[in-house]
């Protein structure tokens, strides 16, 4: 629940939620509305009412579930790089070992890499097959 993509989620639904409680407003007074006869703080209060009551659903969601806004936990505001489980590191080993005519000799890694020596007591070199 304190996690920037939780609040965020919150703050979209307020939004909304804000929105639609301003129309609702607007649709209270009359099907006429003029804009500049309207009753503006009649539809602000609509509308921060609105926004208050979507934050503390979302609040009270987040309490019931697994920290989601949505109370049937369909939304999931886990961070991505939480979630990522990291892979077994497998041991590389040999495979096969080939001694080329030129006499460079080749050892091939299960992981894919080969690496030479050319045999004359040179540090062996490493590529990616």
């Amino acid at each position: 629940m304190w996690t920037l993509i939780f609040w965020k989620a919150v703050a979209e639904r307020a939004l909304k939620t804000a929105g639609q409680s301003a129309i609702l407003a607007i649709g209270a007074d009359s099907l006429h509305a003029n804009a500049l006869t309207f009753d503006w703080a009649t539809m602000g209060g609509f509308a921060l009412g609105g926004a208050v009551l979507s934050v503390l659903s979302s609040i009270a969601s987040a309490a019931t579930t697994d920290g989601s806004p949505s109370l049937n936990g369909a939304e999931i505001v886990t961070p991505k790089w939480a979630i990522v489980e990291p892979a077994d590191p497998q041991p590389v080993t040999p495979t096969s070992v080939v001694q080329l005519e030129s006499g460079v000799i080749e050892t091939h890694y299960s992981d894919g890499t080969i690496t030479t020596d050319p045999g004359l007591g040179n540090p062996p070199t490493a590529s990616l097959s």
